[in-house]
């Protein structure tokens, strides 16, 4: 499925009578008058797949801030879960498709379209027209969004933003005792690292290369310490007497006062109970725990621990913070660390890592990656993408194999990927990085499934990627959004911002997204083949930046020079056309 169209009525905020094209290869008009849909033209645009392989396009939504940006994309979300939002047309298998039910008859399509029995979702399966091999993520770093509440859940919808996972129901609130609160950023930042840590695994045990992430060698825990004052139980009396500063003795310390702030105690625990026994009423399944696999990495070095000197005062109520090499984690490690946070059904290990979001406590660990804000950018976003697309795929942690197995159930499919402003914490190098390592590592990590992306920004940097065919430029006039004419703007496609940010920003060599240079160094190379095809000409004039299509254009007519009488006469005649089309704006 791939979504082409959104007309929105009144979205009774910002957007009122509007119309947005996702593709450049259709264009739909809605008449208001005669309540006819139009298909002004059907055309191919851009050459097929060009973002990837498995990329089915890729669209831009760019304009300053309050423009309706955000709001376009709550009406996106809206209109593909059957809750209003607007009336969408979209393509699948060939055939176009609208949410326009067959029950408002006046409201007619001048070209073939097959349309709903009744208003819903195209993704519900009560339809008899559903679209069952399409699933919507949306991800936003900033914690202010309305999307981000429990009504939004729709099946076939995975909400991964930072302002729906912080939100919690108020039955979870005050489940841990007061001394053991800590903030909801950091309850988030635990349950992102064992997503991280999962997808790491994942890459790792398929040697995926990852030379483009800076993975960090160390991710860093913290054991948080409880008020042992009231604990006069004599089992704990006995094992947490005569600690030393040793990281196997503070982390002891930090298990017991654990067990004994929380859990129920079996009566015929005595001062004669060993630890053994203690740690076992957390994995009473399992023949592993966390105690014993934190201790096995620290004896492979794999725990960055400083002890501190015996002089120093340490109270029972200090944290333990310590550093655990990342590859030396394993399925048998990630297990362990999760039944120790999880606060269990013990009968059911982790059969989806979905349930990150509902069962693991803000009480005994936080984590931290150990990388900088713009790094935990794209780590959180393709983490838990990973963990949406695997959970929609019945993910099952064989516990005692430490493996898992994916059933591959969205092979083939589609996800609506709806990012916005993911690069508003990237340093602008990072902007420059994002588009071609995006869409990389969904080739890397996802070959078989198909995506469409759909991204709001502010960063001209990132748009330098995207050409200009596939941007909506959304304004604001008279209180309500509009999309302007792409004809009132440059090319963006590998257009020149040095002028914007070289000298805020020392930006080195071509100031252009990673992912343009390589389209541009692509048809460098072609022109130095002995033959290639005068459709290369529109590939040229998609070059925003004068200079650098002046010197391909060049390169162009230097080795027409050698071709044949009439051959160079079928390129010229090409290169004519493509000069006057480029006048009239049409590429």
């Amino acid at each position: 499925m791939e979504l082409l169209y959104l007309y929105v009525h009144n979205d009774k905020k910002s957007i009122k009578g509007c119309e947005y094209n996702f593709s450049p290869n259709y264009r739909f008009t809605y008449n208001v008058a005669t309540k006819t849909f139009h298909m002004e033209w059907h055309r191919d645009n851009l050459p097929h797949k060009w973002f990837g392989e498995n990329i089915l396009n890729m669209t831009a939504i760019i304009g300053k801030n309050a423009s309706g940006k955000t709001n376009l994309i709550e009406c996106i979300i809206k209109s593909l879960c059957g809750r209003g939002g607007g009336w969408i047309i979209y393509l699948h298998e060939g055939q176009l498709y609208t949410n326009v039910p067959i029950l408002y008859p006046d409201i007619k399509f001048s070209f073939d379209i097959k349309r709903f029995s009744r208003w819903g979702s195209p993704l519900n399966g009560e339809f008899k027209e559903k679209i069952s091999d399409t699933g919507v993520i949306f991800y936003s770093t900033s914690v202010d969004r309305p999307l981000s509440n429990r009504n939004s859940h729709y099946s076939k919808f995975k909400d991964i933003s930072n302002a729906f996972l912080l939100r919690k129901h108020i039955s979870e609130i005050g489940n841990t005792p007061e001394f053991a609160h800590i903030s909801d950023i950091d309850v988030m930042l635990t349950n992102d690292i064992f997503r991280f840590l999962l997808f790491r695994i994942y890459i790792h045990n398929r040697f995926i290369d990852v030379e483009n992430f800076n993975l960090p060698a160390y991710f860093e825990m913290t054991f948080h310490a409880y008020n042992h004052q009231n604990i006069k139980h004599p089992t704990y009396e006995k094992l947490s007497s005569g600690l030393k500063y040793s990281f196997a003795d503070q982390l002891k310390l930090k298990i017991l006062q654990r067990i004994f702030a929380k859990n129920s105690i079996p009566d015929t625990w005595d001062d004669n109970t060993s630890f053994e026994e203690v740690l076992s009423s957390l994995n009473s399944q399992y023949d592993y725990n966390i105690f014993d696999s934190l201790l096995e990495l620290f004896d492979r070095d794999g725990i960055n621990y400083k002890q501190p000197l015996q002089h120093v005062s340490i109270g029972n109520n200090s944290p333990l913070t310590f550093g655990v090499r990342i590859d030396l984690i394993d399925y048998k490690f990630l297990n362990a660390l999760y039944n120790y946070c999880y606060e269990p059904i013990m009968s059911l290990p982790y059969a989806s890592s979905i349930s990150f979001d509902d069962y693991v406590s803000n009480a005994w660990i936080t984590i931290n990656y150990g990388v900088s804000s713009g790094e935990r950018v794209l780590f959180t976003l393709l983490s838990r993408t990973f963990v949406s697309i695997f959970g929609k795929q019945g993910e099952i942690h064989h516990v005692r194999d430490h493996r898992i197995v994916n059933a591959h159930d969205f092979d083939g499919k589609t996800i609506i990927l709806l990012l916005d402003e993911p690069d508003i914490q990237l340093h602008p190098e990072w902007q420059q990085k994002f588009v071609n390592m995006l869409l990389s590592s969904f080739a890397k990590f996802f070959p078989n499934v198909m995506f469409q992306i759909i991204i709001t920004s502010h960063s001209p940097i990132l748009i330098s990627d995207i050409p200009k065919s596939n941007i909506l430029f959304i304004e604001k006039r008279d209180g309500y959004s509009y999309v302007c004419s792409p004809m009132k703007h440059k090319e963006t496609f590998a257009a020149n911002i040095h002028n914007l940010y070289n000298d805020s920003f020392f930006l080195d060599g071509i100031p252009i997204g990673d992912f343009a240079k390589g389209k541009i160094q692509n048809i460098y190379n072609q022109l130095n083949d002995a033959e290639f095809s005068p459709e290369i000409l529109k590939e040229i004039y998609r070059i925003g930046e004068p200079i650098i299509r002046e010197l391909l254009l060049k390169k162009y007519d230097s080795k027409c020079q050698n071709f044949a009488p009439d051959v160079r006469k079928q390129y010229l005649i090409e290169e004519l056309k493509k000069i006057e089309d480029a006048e009239k704006g049409n590429i």
